[in-house]
């Protein structure tokens, strides 16, 4: 990990310890910009299909289809889990217990 990200973690982490012990939070997370093909692109890095994505992740089907399509935008954890996902996937998939991504296929990567 590089040290400016590691030094955002820490500086996050003394937030989150300072809301707990006071129950105030000094911001919101609103930086967090995602697309369509960037919600799609973690999915298909994933390997799995938008119904078994979905499924894992806890997402209503029809709801990851409009985040894919532009329709409509993931907000509050549902972001934040994204762009997790979009800088390490395997570690949140380690976490959440959830299906091991799977190298896609030669003929798959061609389709």
């Amino acid at each position: 990990m590089k040290k400016s990200r590691f030094n955002r973690l820490v500086d996050s982490l003394g937030k989150v310890r300072d809301h707990v012990a006071t129950g105030h939070f000094a911001g919101r997370i609103n930086k967090v910009k995602l697309t369509p093909g960037d919600i799609r692109g973690v999915r298909e890095r994933s390997g799995m299909t938008q119904q078994t994505f979905a499924a894992a992740f806890g997402i209503g089907l029809g709801t990851l289809q409009k985040w894919e399509r532009g329709e409509r935008r993931p907000s509050g954890a549902a972001k934040s889990l994204l762009r997790v996902m979009q800088v390490d996937l395997p570690t949140v998939v380690r976490a959440l217990d959830a299906p091991s991504p799977r190298k896609r296929t030669r003929a798959e990567r061609a389709a």
